[in-house]
Parts: structure tokens; C-alpha cells; sequence
């Protein structure tokens, strides 16, 4: 009795997609957590500075996680 290893590489495929979209989800999700709270914190400021204020975090933390995974090997989607 052989064993079908089409079927089995299917399966591994159909799991290693949805944890994909799955990761990608988290990420979004995070993201528009993160977006949401530094936004009510701009507007609850004073300052002049603050939509370039937010602009500059969120550049920041793009700007660390590029350098942690650099496009060349992580290209976008």
C-alpha cells in the first residue's frame, strides 16, 4: 500500500497558506491597533506638530522593521 504523497503535500500547502493569511491578518490587525492608539494620542495633544508627529512614529518603527527584514529577502506582497 503506497502512500499518496500528492495528497499529503496538498494538505501541507493548504496549512502553510492559511497560516499565511492568517499571520497577515494578525499583522493588520496590530497595526491598526497601534495606528488607533497613536492617533487618539496626536489628538489629544496640544501641539502643532502632531499629525507630523504621528508620521514620524509610524515611519520609525517601518524604518526598524525593514532593517530587522529587509525587502530584498521579505518583498512585499
Amino acid at each position: 500500500m503506497a502512500l499518496d504523497l500528492t495528497k499529503l503535500w496538498e494538505v501541507l500547502d493548504n496549512l502553510l497558506e492559511a497560516g499565511n493569511e492568517f499571520v497577515e491578518n494578525q499583522v493588520e490587525a496590530a497595526y491598526g491597533a497601534f495606528h488607533s492608539v497613536l492617533k487618539c494620542k496626536a489628538e489629544a495633544s496640544n501641539s502643532t506638530f502632531d499629525d507630523n508627529g504621528l508620521k514620524t512614529i509610524e515611519l520609525g518603527v517601518r524604518d526598524k522593521l525593514i532593517k530587522l527584514y529587509p525587502l530584498d529577502e521579505y518583498p512585499l506582497d
